[in-house]
């Protein structure tokens, strides 16, 4: 096994660290024996837990960025950007069970004390903020768009019932609907 699918086991395991234990359970020993490594093992990838903290919020980053990408391949009209945002942050198709989806980044939460840990997710923005301005949509309603998703992406986080399983179909037709020229 390469250096990369050990890393990715260890990113695995740590979700599923914390969608079983919270970001409180996240510990190196309790990603160790998650991901049947050695603790040793486990500190050749990633010598601190800031490290692999920082590891998630890159993969988070990616994991975002792969749905957006796949949202565009069957939507090209303008705003497609903003609605493969909408998609990949605030629609349910991602399993509740899945450690590198949303429910994964819970660890964003815990990461809230220590603003280095997300300073990817933060130095991102511009880029995102950019490609919503290039949408060829209105950039206000983009902008109201993403923020709304955000919004409805920290409720899940949190466990927030915001919205009823009625309710939340649509708003995130709304929110799509922003997003059409």
């Amino acid at each position: 096994m390469n250096s990369d699918d050990t890393r990715t086991r260890i990113l695995k395991a740590a979700g599923q660290v914390v969608l079983e234990r919270g970001a409180a359970g996240l510990t190196l020993a309790a990603v160790a024996a998650e991901a049947a490594l050695s603790k040793g093992g486990l500190l050749y990838h990633f010598a601190t837990k800031e490290e692999l903290l920082m590891a998630m919020v890159d993969r988070l980053i990616e994991v975002t960025e792969e749905r957006i990408q796949a949202h565009r391949t069957t939507d090209t009209e303008p705003g497609s950007w903003a609605r493969g945002y909408i998609r990949a942050c605030a629609v349910d198709d991602v399993l509740a069970n899945d450690p590198t989806g949303r429910l994964g980044v819970a660890l964003l939460a815990a990461g809230a004390t220590r603003p280095d840990l997300t300073e990817g997710l933060r130095a991102r923005q511009a880029t995102w903020r950019e490609r919503l301005h290039e949408d060829g949509i209105d950039p206000a309603n983009a902008q109201i768009a993403r923020l709304a998703t955000d919004g409805l992406w920290l409720s899940d986080i949190f466990g927030l019932a915001v919205l009823s399983e009625d309710e939340r179909p649509g708003v995130i037709e709304r929110l799509e609907a922003l997003t059409r020229p």
